[in-house]
């Protein structure tokens, strides 16, 4: 039976949000009514509504009404969200979970339906646990919330940096807020946060390996009975190895040589370890010999590159980041490896890309390659921060015959096929919608 699904986003394009567009197309393509109400509207596609407040006959009172509410604001004054000081590795973002940010009545006129299940990604700026209980309160839709990161589980932070306060209750101890008054903002929010989940009963879904290992420590959703892990949501008609054979052409690339992939938006962003990465090439550099070392390119994707890169002694080449997905696929298809330093990440997306390509991978051991990443059978796993261990998986990768990469290479595919795929999503939604 066909059911009205509504998908919350503050946006519908790049990372966070496209995950949710492609939640969206993925419940659609199952015949299943489906809305994509966001904040800011990118994409031209009918089922994608920008949220609009939208004035009802209540509202219009005339010029009595508007000179009541100027002096009612002149006797109190429009309280403004108030500054939080917050240290930047932390990306707390979401600062306020007590103020109600949207009119119900508007949404569901915006919509256009009363829906039965709501599935929200990252809605910052947008709304926050607060609506959502509102929501749930004048629909009484099932709500399942999707980690693109940690903050559906936190007091505001999207990553932890170790600190485990979405386990026991953030407290006035955050080390996220840096100043000491401030800290109570990360109790109040988890406080209130916790409290909506339980009165709405709110159910997480985990998007890799490493969020679904921190939900069920979370307190907001440790006892919640299945938590699916739905792996970054990969297109494999767009994302695969059909034009493997003949990928380094398209790109001029040389089929006697090397090429190590990796990239990201922000490369400046600690988050992503690229330190740890120069590390591991300083490595190789010192230890292979001159023979090997002239086969290795470096290929970088991203919109600015680390100046520490001028430290690589290996050719490299910078490539501006790709949104087109066919070429992204074809680069991913060209190259030999492709190597995720993050050591704080719930993906990154390109991880599961690579892989859909038949690319094979070596990162740290956490975000997705948790578990999409498996040792000798589509790539490496190393530490976190163990540069050595990152060199050794590289090297690994390097040294293979052609026919163990072969191996390897339709083991990356394979793995994406079976835990990643939109058609393993749809088996999980199937459950859900069907529940």
């Amino acid at each position: 039976m066909s059911k009205k699904v509504l998908i919350l986003s503050t946006g519908d394009v790049n990372g966070a949000y496209e995950a949710m567009y492609k939640v969206a197309h993925i419940i659609k393509n199952m015949g299943h009514e489906v809305v994509m109400c966001v904040k800011q509207k990118t994409k031209n596609e009918d089922f994608i509504k920008s949220y609009k407040v939208q004035t009802s006959s209540k509202i219009q009172k005339g010029l009595i009404t508007r000179i009541i509410t100027k002096i009612k604001n002149k006797l109190v004054p429009v309280q403004l969200p108030k500054t939080i000081n917050t240290d930047r590795k932390y990306s707390f973002l979401s600062k306020d979970e007590l103020t109600e940010n949207i009119h119900i009545e508007s949404l569901l006129k915006t919509i256009g339906f009363t829906p039965d299940f709501i599935f929200t990604g990252m809605t910052i700026d947008f709304l926050n646990s607060t609506d959502l209980l509102n929501i749930y309160n004048a629909t009484k839709a099932k709500i399942y919330n999707i980690t693109v990161d940690m903050n559906h589980f936190t007091g505001g932070c999207h990553f932890s940096w170790g600190c485990e306060g979405y386990i026991r209750g953030c407290d006035e101890n955050c080390p996220a807020i840096t100043k000491e008054d401030e800290k109570v903002t990360a109790k109040n929010n988890f406080d209130r946060k916790y409290s909506n989940a339980q009165k709405a009963n709110f159910q997480i879904i985990a998007g890799s390996g490493l969020t679904l290992e921190q939900a069920k420590k979370s307190k907001i959703y440790k006892d919640q009975k299945t938590i699916y892990n739905i792996n970054s949501l990969i297109d494999t008609t767009l994302l695969n190895d059909r034009n493997k054979s003949i990928a380094k052409q398209i790109f001029s690339l040389s089929d006697e040589c090397f090429y190590i992939l990796t990239g990201a938006q922000n490369m400046e962003d600690p988050r992503k370890g690229f330190s740890y990465l120069l590390e591991a090439l300083e490595i190789l550099d010192k230890e292979l010999p001159m023979e090997q070392k002239d086969k290795i390119v470096l290929l970088v994707v991203s919109n600015s590159v680390n100046e520490e890169f001028k430290r690589v002694t290996f050719k490299k080449q910078k490539i501006d980041y790709i949104k087109d997905y066919r070429l992204l696929s074809l680069l991913y298809q060209a190259a030999d490896i492709f190597i995720n330093s993050s050591i704080e990440d719930s993906g990154p997306m390109m991880v599961s890309e690579a892989l859909a390509c038949g690319t094979p991978v070596v990162g740290f051991d956490t975000g997705v390659v948790m578990n999409m990443v498996i040792d000798d059978y589509n790539g490496y796993k190393a530490p976190l921060k163990d540069s050595r261990k990152l060199a050794e998986g590289i090297r690994k990768i390097f040294e293979m015959n052609k026919d163990s990469y072969k191996t390897i290479s339709k083991n990356a595919v394979r793995q994406v096929e079976e835990f990643s795929s939109y058609e393993y999503a749809e088996e999980i939604f199937t459950n859900i919608l069907e529940s």
